[in-house]
């Protein structure tokens, strides 16, 4: 679904992406992990066109957007989800998630049928219609954001660290969200700093390493090779909490 190869970009002249070579399969989910500064989220920026490459292709789905608009990125079926912070505390949960259908130009009536859909995948949708977004929980409002992603019924969703700022209790709601995700038919791409989080809901997994991939493979063999958890995340990433049962 997605192909990258030999991306160099960054921010002023500098460049923090070095010769990225990354595929993503169609249907997976795929986590990239490594160190603070390693280049992990300049990837999904330069994925959804926020940065312009220096050089290199992206693919996906088989067209070229290396380069191009972040309008014509998600015109492409390529959605990202930011950090934190990107719902209108002001609005209730429902035009928050309706306004993610903007770009299709649809009838209201055909909005609020997709909004009916995606409640079926994201409860709160349904329980919590007219609650304001700012009076979520953190784990919530990842939810709410990624409903709203959902609504173009996009071929790729980029994340971009989603458990950052929550709390433990929350993760077993953002790993129920990413889930959810997936199974509406969406090729999951995410950035992930709690490394032991973003292994074990993975199929395949991504180092990133001062730019460079330095290792791909299945995130369960990621997980399992004590010495590269060791290197390059060191030995107090163990105790981060993973996904509660």
């Amino acid at each position: 679904m997605i192909h990258i190869e030999g991306l160099w970009a960054g921010y002023g002249g500098l460049d923090i992406l070095r010769g990225v070579d990354l595929l993503v399969e169609q249907g997976s989910i795929t986590c990239i992990v490594g160190p603070n500064g390693a280049g992990k989220s300049t990837v999904l920026k330069t994925i959804s066109g926020l940065l312009r490459p220096r050089r290199g292709s992206i693919a996906v789905d088989g067209a070229e957007l290396a380069g191009t608009s972040p309008a014509t990125v998600l015109r492409a079926g390529v959605v990202q989800v930011p950090q934190k912070n990107a719902l209108f505390a002001k609005l209730t949960v429902r035009d928050n998630v309706l306004m993610g259908g903007y770009i299709h130009r649809k009838r209201r009536k055909d909005l609020e049928r997709r909004y009916d859909q995606l409640a079926g995948q994201f409860p709160i949708l349904g329980e919590r219609p007219d609650a304001p977004a700012g009076s979520l929980s953190g784990g919530q409002r990842r939810t709410v954001e990624f409903a709203r992603a959902m609504m173009l019924e996009p071929k790729v969703v980029l994340l971009d660290e989603p458990t950052l700022g929550l709390d433990p209790l929350s993760l077993a709601t953002i790993r129920d969200s990413v889930r959810a995700l997936h199974s509406g038919g969406a090729t999951v791409l995410m950035v992930e700093q709690n490394v032991r989080f973003g292994l074990a809901l993975a199929d395949r997994a991504t180092v990133l390493s001062a730019g460079r991939v330095v290792l791909t493979g299945t995130a369960a063999q990621i997980r399992d090779e004590p010495d590269l958890m060791d290197v390059f995340f060191g030995a107090a990433r163990r105790g981060e909490p993973a996904i509660p049962e």
